[in-house]
């Protein structure tokens, strides 16, 4: 019987790259800043596998005409903690 994989309890992420074009400057920045809380808030909910990867790609998210800089970092941090629960799947 198989045993399910363990979530890590510590995440190392060396570089993640954001494309935020489209969003105004001032809320890019913002966005930027929010992630690291949003980031935990949203892996405490999808926990990741564990997994080794030089590379995972998260896709794309679509935001509203004027969002708001906590509504861009969660949704960027939902797609990626989502993409690290299904790695290793």
């Amino acid at each position: 019987m198989n045993q399910p994989t363990a979530s890590p309890r510590r995440l190392r992420i060396d570089r993640l790259e954001l494309d935020l074009r489209g969003i105004a400057p001032a809320t890019a920045e913002a966005a930027a800043r929010a992630l690291g809380p949003a980031l935990a808030r949203a892996l405490t909910a999808t926990p990741p596998r564990a997994v080794a990867s030089s590379r995972i790609e998260a896709g794309r998210v679509t935001t509203a005409a004027s969002p708001a800089a906590a509504d861009v970092a969660a949704s960027i941090a939902t797609r990626v903690a989502r993409t690290l629960g299904r790695e290793g799947a």
